[in-house]
């Protein structure tokens, strides 16, 4: 006689079969990961002009939100849409200009830098090995161990043999350069139409969204997605303001203190800022071994200076230009770091951490609304 399968076995069924597809496929993920985030990265590079353009859009949206709402309130002659197509093309005019202005002011004195660098390599090697045969003087090292290593070493010479090694990629370096202007053209002009059709663009997408999905989850998408928009908002546009000032400050105490190179540390120190907790160090590093090699006392230094301009960025600059928005400790900052920069390299570095906080932030409020429903059963 066969058994009757009753309604608790059919959903016994169910769940197990769930269960052991859902482990087959996460077996299969892992088996698999690599490839899949080859198929990832290549879809990313695809679209990384777009997503570039959505980058620069987002950044300049509140500045041409708020020229056009200046243009409206003095009642030119023009309609809204015409109104719109001149304060988007002033802003990234605007944006342009100022790049370009930078750039012909950082770059000339980061080339002159360079190439003093360049002729001067062996007198900076020569110094670094006097440095170190006076410290190894001082703590009574074995001299000719010294010379050994010294010679092992060889630093002018390898320093121009990597010099030499980069010569020939010079043709690679000009493809890739050409190829990203390329990408930089089109993601401006794909953010100059996200600029001019975002509300067509937010309306589409939020029609599709409550298409697919219930009003409750819809709506709560909704809310999700202005979260994510603060939260990258705040952090971006506080990054590049809190990044800028630590360059400019840092520039003009290199100056001050007649440190050589100081438009290249400058930069350097600036741009890496940007990357949370790792940044700083990332920066210092290169720039401490370039002031070895000069003169290690600019070195000492540069370490004072950088140390005490990084306890005034983090202990007042930032906390007044980012504010305490992403709500996560530094245990998590780290953490999003170094998976997003292991996943996708520096960009993955700095957008790793508002993307890990909107993360958290999303379990934090769901954990919680669980905890209140269970409350009130418990209650009830």
């Amino acid at each position: 006689m066969k058994q009757k399968i009753t309604p608790d076995m059919k959903k016994q069924i169910i769940v197990y079969s769930s269960s052991l597809l859902i482990v087959a496929l996460i077996f299969l993920i892992l088996l698999k990961l690599q490839n899949i985030l080859n198929v990832f990265k290549f879809i990313l590079n695809l679209l990384f002009p777009f997503i570039l353009g959505l980058g620069i859009a987002f950044i300049l949206h509140k500045p041409q939100a708020w020229l056009e709402h200046k243009m409206k309130m003095r009642s030119l002659h023009l309609s809204n849409r015409r109104i719109r197509l001149v304060s988007t093309l002033i802003v990234f005019i605007v944006a342009i200009l100022f790049i370009f202005f930078f750039l012909q002011i950082s770059v000339p004195a980061i080339l002159d830098s360079f190439q003093i660098f360049i002729q001067n390599i062996g007198e900076y090697g020569q110094t670094l090995v006097k440095f170190i045969y006076k410290i190894s003087t001082y703590l009574k090292l074995d001299a000719a161990q010294i010379e050994k290593i010294l010679a092992d070493l060889n630093l002018t010479a390898r320093i121009t043999e990597y010099i030499t090694k980069f010569i020939p990629k010079i043709a690679n370096y000009s493809y890739a350069f050409i190829s990203g202007t390329f990408d930089f053209i089109l993601s401006i002009v794909s953010g100059v139409y996200i600029l001019l059709d975002h509300e067509s663009l937010q309306k589409f997408f939020k029609k599709f969204n409550y298409i697919l999905l219930n009003d409750s989850l819809a709506d709560y998408l909704c809310l999700w997605v202005n979260d994510a928009k603060d939260i990258f908002e705040k952090f971006i546009i506080g990054s590049i303001i809190d990044s800028t000032i630590i360059g400019l400050v840092c520039y003009i105490g290199m100056l001050i203190f007649k440190i050589p190179y100081a438009p290249m540390i400058g930069l350097i120190i600036g741009v890496t800022n940007i990357i949370p907790m790792f940044g700083p160090f990332l920066g210092a590093i290169p720039v401490i071994f370039l002031l070895l090699l000069i003169k290690p006392i600019y070195a000492i230094g540069f370490m004072i200076f950088i140390v005490i301009l990084q306890q005034i960025d983090g202990n007042i600059i930032k906390p007044i230009v980012l504010g305490d928005q992403l709500g996560i400790n530094g245990f998590w900052i780290l953490f999003s770091v170094t998976v997003g920069g292991g996943l996708f390299g520096v960009l993955g570095m700095f957008l790793g951490v508002p993307v890990f906080a909107l993360i958290y932030t999303t379990i934090k409020e769901y954990t919680e609304l669980k905890l209140k429903q269970k409350k009130k059963i418990i209650s009830s």
